[in-house]
């Protein structure tokens, strides 16, 4: 049976993946050489999913990091989360979203520039 979407409905849409990322007590002493390899690690497993990843330091926010992936499905972003998980030093919560607006930016041009 043929899936019924509304009229205008994109059929598949791009979900991105947000993880919130927080060190556990194990993680925040961990050294930076330990912090990168972990890091490579997922990064490792983000590609063999077939996905790509950009990964955020924050500051003053409840999370140490955000990590965004895009190009991976659901199933994946939760083997992604467990492997974030696996050496106990980080504690990773999963949020999917969908895109409803893109910021387009133009360089060099204010908006008073562009009325004219």
């Amino acid at each position: 049976m043929a899936a019924i979407h509304p009229k205008g409905a994109v059929k598949d849409e791009v979900v991105t993946y947000f993880f919130l990322i927080k060190h556990t007590e194990k993680g925040t002493v961990q050294s930076a050489a330990q912090k990168k390899k972990g890091v490579n690690d997922v990064t490792k497993v983000v590609k063999k999913e077939g996905g790509q990843c950009n990964l955020y330091s924050t500051r003053g926010a409840p999370f140490d990091y955000v990590s965004v992936m895009t190009g991976i499905t659901t199933a994946a972003a939760v083997r992604i989360a467990a492997e974030i998980e696996t050496r106990g030093t980080v504690k990773a919560t999963l949020i999917s979203g969908i895109e409803i607006m893109a910021a387009r930016v133009i360089s060099g041009t204010s908006p008073s520039e562009k009325r004219r």
